[in-house]
């Protein structure tokens, strides 16, 4: 390949220009360095087909990183703009527009989180076995649970009565539940608004603010 060279060269001034003084140049060197000029034109083919991509090694607490003014500085030199214009589509029979602001649009790695319920589902063998402190099941009660990033996504789905339900009535509040587990045996399904009007709390409030008060400090567990 003709151009090996001014294609590594290429390369190194750009890695040097983003992240200066970092490995990263000396590691491109050395990987590039050593293809042949007919692995060095495949590699160019599938930068092109983004088969493949550069990637930039930047741990934390490096002495060498990455800055978002000399980021800007380098696109304008590179004439690359990180900033476009976006085609909206409101749907309901809305006409799309193109927004009057320009927005940052990046490509950026999505790694899914793996919450397979098969692979780790539990079936309680009863109803019967508690926590003490939590109110909580536990032992042969013990089911499946809620994760803090399924929470996040029911908060932000705005699944607010879904979340009462499974953090304070399946969480620990035993009076609630109870109640719960009534309304549903008798009348074949539960409001929330019927049982909350009981005023019950889980069991960990009660047992952290009893915790709290025992040290003297003063909390409002116990208040409703």
């Amino acid at each position: 390949m003709a151009n090996k060279a001014a294609f590594i060269k290429t390369i190194l001034d750009g890695i040097e220009a983003i992240v200066p003084n970092s490995p990263n140049r000396e590691m491109y060197e050395s990987m590039l360095g050593a293809m042949s000029d007919a692995q060095i034109a495949q590699y160019v083919k599938d930068l092109k087909e983004r088969k493949k991509r550069l990637s930039i090694i930047v741990p934390n607490g490096v002495k060498y990183g990455l800055d978002v003014q000399r980021n800007l500085k380098i696109a304008k030199e590179w004439n690359h703009s990180f900033f476009e214009r976006l085609w909206m589509d409101p749907g309901n029979g809305l006409p799309k527009y193109l927004t009057p602001k320009r927005y940052l649009v990046m490509l950026l790695p999505l790694k899914r989180q793996a919450q397979h319920l098969v692979k780790k589902v539990s079936i309680p063998e009863d109803n019967k076995t508690i926590d003490d402190f939590s109110g909580q099941p536990t032992g042969p009660s013990k089911g499946s649970k809620i994760s803090y990033p399924e929470v996040q996504i029911l908060t932000a789905l705005n699944l607010d009565n879904s979340l009462t339900e499974l953090l304070k009535y399946r969480g620990g509040d035993i009076k609630g539940f109870d109640a719960l587990n009534t309304s549903i045996s008798r009348y074949g399904g539960v409001s929330l608004n019927s049982i909350k009007r009981l005023g019950t709390q889980a069991k960990s409030t009660l047992t952290l603010s009893t915790l709290l008060t025992g040290m003297h400090l003063e909390n409002e567990g116990l208040k409703r």
